[in-house]
């Protein structure tokens, strides 16, 4: 038996009665700590409240599957993922794969930064497009799909979520994917966005500490904060309503400074 469990965005916070329960009554419990970061001590706060041990499980060990799958097959397994547990096309191989195999799999469904930055900052979801990846640029590594992936969701009148990547036990700051993407227009001759463009820019959402901000693309970079888990939306033309909750719904840089 396979679990797949969100965690949501608040750590132990948004544990349900159902998962609580799940975990409890399983063999092996598993932390996956690549996808996403949850709040700091986590982990530890999960055996506390649990009373066993919570296995980390790192890229290689959740890619590979084989040792999960394997386990699962006489063994009630559950694996912990933050925020939505089939967010990330990872997880959803993992399910694929251990449903090959005859073993049964279990989702338990929770909160994913996709699905709640839309309301969180006064977006309409059904004009959210598909969301964007921006990695790290690396070696000179700057990928033209990043910039036409936005550029077409902007081309439909569509938001555009950034996921940031993950390094070092951090995602990448906004202010450093703002950077990232002006240096790929650059680049590539797209005109998308300039220093007085205005953008997102979400950190720790639906944590303490959470900072919404909706200023211009020179303001965020300027401010370097440093919060993580951090995204980015690079808003279409907002609509009347959208316009008036953003300003309701968030602040300037100037505010936290």
């Amino acid at each position: 038996m396979l679990n797949l469990v969100g965690l949501g965005l608040r750590g132990i916070k948004s544990l349900t009665l159902e998962q609580f329960e799940v975990l409890k009554l399983s063999d092996l419990v598993y932390f996956e700590t690549y996808t996403s970061i949850s709040p700091q001590g986590t982990i530890r706060e999960l055996e506390g409240l649990l009373g066993r041990e919570v296995i980390p499980a790192d890229r290689e060990f959740v890619e590979s599957q084989e040792e999960i799958i394997r386990l699962s097959a006489y063994q009630k397994v559950s694996v912990i993922v933050t925020g939505d547990p089939l967010s990330a096309t990872t997880h959803n191989q993992l399910r694929a794969d251990a449903l090959d195999a005859g073993i049964e799999v279990a989702i338990f469904e929770n909160a994913s930064i996709i699905s709640v930055i839309p309301g969180k900052i006064g977006l309409f979801p059904y004009r959210m497009g598909p969301p964007v990846s921006v990695p790290f640029p690396q070696d000179n590594f700057l990928p033209k799909s990043v910039a036409e992936k936005i550029a077409a969701n902007l081309s439909l009148n569509q938001h555009t979520i950034l996921l940031l990547d993950l390094k070092d036990g951090r995602t990448m700051f906004p202010h450093e994917a703002l950077e990232t993407i002006l240096q790929m227009e650059e680049r590539y001759g797209f005109d998308f966005l300039n220093d007085q463009s205005k953008v997102f820019s979400l950190s720790r959402v639906s944590q303490e500490g959470e900072r919404l901000i909706y200023d211009s693309v020179s303001n965020i970079i300027l401010a370097r904060f440093a919060e993580f888990p951090a995204a980015v939306v690079i808003p279409a033309a907002l609509n009347h309503n959208e316009a008036a909750f953003a300003e309701k719904f968030t602040k300037k840089c100037s505010y936290f400074r």
